[in-house]
């Protein structure tokens, strides 16, 4: 074979990538054998995710001319995985025996815990997320995933018309029309597989926890030889709400998933050296990051309240390796130096704003200042005495004092009666009717 045939061979693989999307932990009390194995997957991708990231970051240290002499401490998903592979869902026996079988199996694991419940048929384990109850009373049923060759037949070109649920079953069919008669009582597996060979005509060779784990060993050697590239996606809140990000729920995932945030170094940090000594140009990286680490030794010796044995750093090839204590007192003096020069800022921005005010505020100062003189403000006159009190009543004693001169509250008092004169200035005049007249 040619070098060209080989190359267009391997081609399409070189231009390709694969996406797999994995479930997250489910932590629903009581969970199912479903929830069981869709845990068993979490846990042993959170497992090839551990051993891949820190693997490689060890290597990328050795890489960058770094020794790394200490051990990455991580949670170990080995147990759990391996109680899990351990919990066989076999023939011919009920749910009480399968859960009496798993603790006296797995007396002295300490994933394995007793659950507070009344309900008997339950086991909890203690996932890398958190601890989760499963009901095993349909583990049974749930783990044989068989249907019956009626049902099956149904999918038959003549007497389908959903051509896809016949290419799924395709195997099965082929294999149930062989013989005859059909149906005849035999059992296929629910979920289509390769291997459709039946035990003694009746019982499935693979049940569904077999069948998903073998699918879970062929996905993991797949990756081994692969170089993954990882996708954390973070529920926004428990709620499944549009538009609402909830911060509890995004912590937990977020520290359930072992994730951490990587930092641009020098553009995060460069505010601590002075301006007009960082280069900022993209081949000077190097140089400005060393210029920025200096300049936080001297104010760390400043300060003289760290000890040098909680803050190192190594600058490798490409990356900046610091300690813990060291990237937390960078956080510390990053503050700082952003909080005082907003400060400074703010003052001499409010200090121009305020010089520029001020010839139209010293004029309306002045113009305040001569209306003053002008015309004063009216004083009280001397002597006046205060006013007094209004004399509040209560509301039965206005309403007995009108009973007693005959008034209503109710309706208006009556008109009084005319009177035959009226006064005008201080003199009293008579007003003659017309019967006088």
């Amino acid at each position: 074979m040619s070098f060209n045939s080989i190359n267009s061979c391997l081609y399409p693989l070189l231009m390709s990538f694969n996406c797999i999307n994995s479930f997250l932990y489910l932590i629903i009390n009581p969970a199912h054998l479903e929830h069981l194995c869709i845990n068993l997957c979490a846990e042993t991708m959170q497992h090839f995710y551990n051993t891949h990231i820190f693997k490689s970051s060890i290597e990328s240290c050795r890489e960058e001319g770094i020794s790394c002499e200490m051990e990455v401490d991580y949670v170990d998903n080995v147990p759990c995985i391996d109680l899990i592979s351990s919990l066989n869902v076999l023939y011919g026996s009920t749910p009480e025996n399968y859960i009496q079988k798993v603790k006296v199996q797995h007396k002295g694991n300490l994933r394995l815990f007793e659950p507070k419940t009344n309900m008997v048929r339950t086991f909890g384990i203690h996932h890398f997320a958190n601890r989760v109850v499963y009901d095993a009373s349909n583990f049974l049923d749930t783990n044989k995933d068989i249907i019956s060759d009626d049902l099956v037949s149904v999918f038959q070109k003549p007497a389908c018309n959903f051509g896809f649920a016949t290419h799924l079953f395709g195997s099965e069919l082929k294999a149930l029309y062989s013989q005859d008669p059909v149906p005849r009582g035999v059992s296929f597996r629910i979920s289509p597989t390769s291997h459709t060979d039946l035990q003694n005509g009746y019982e499935p060779v693979s049940t569904l926890t077999q069948d998903f784990h073998t699918r879970l060993d062929n996905l993991l050697r797949t990756l081994v030889h692969a170089k993954p590239h990882f996708i954390r996606c973070i529920r926004a809140n428990a709620a499944e709400k549009p538009a609402f990000f909830d911060r509890s729920t995004v912590i937990k995932q977020i520290r359930a998933l072992q994730t951490d945030f990587s930092l641009f170094y020098q553009i995060r940090y460069r505010l601590l050296a002075p301006f007009k000594k960082l280069r900022r140009t993209e081949d000077k990286t190097i140089e400005d990051c060393k210029l920025v680490l200096e300049y936080f030794m001297k104010k760390l010796e400043e300060l003289n309240k760290a000890s040098t044995a909680l803050i190192q750093w190594a600058l490798g090839k490409r990356h900046i390796f610091l300690s813990e204590g060291a990237r937390q007192k960078l956080e510390i003096m990053r503050i700082e130096t952003r909080h005082k020069a907003a400060t400074l800022i703010q003052s001499v921005w409010r200090g121009w704003n305020l010089r520029r005010k001020w010839p139209n505020l010293k004029r309306n100062l002045e113009l305040r200042a001569r209306s003053r003189t002008v015309r004063p403000r009216p004083q009280p006159i001397a002597g006046t005495p205060p006013p007094e009190v209004l004399d509040r009543c209560s509301h039965k004693a206005i309403q007995q004092t009108c009973s007693r001169i005959g008034l209503d509250l109710e309706r208006p008092p009556p008109v009084p009666p005319s009177r035959s004169y009226t006064i005008t200035g201080n003199q009293k005049t008579r007003i003659s009717s017309k019967q006088e007249l």
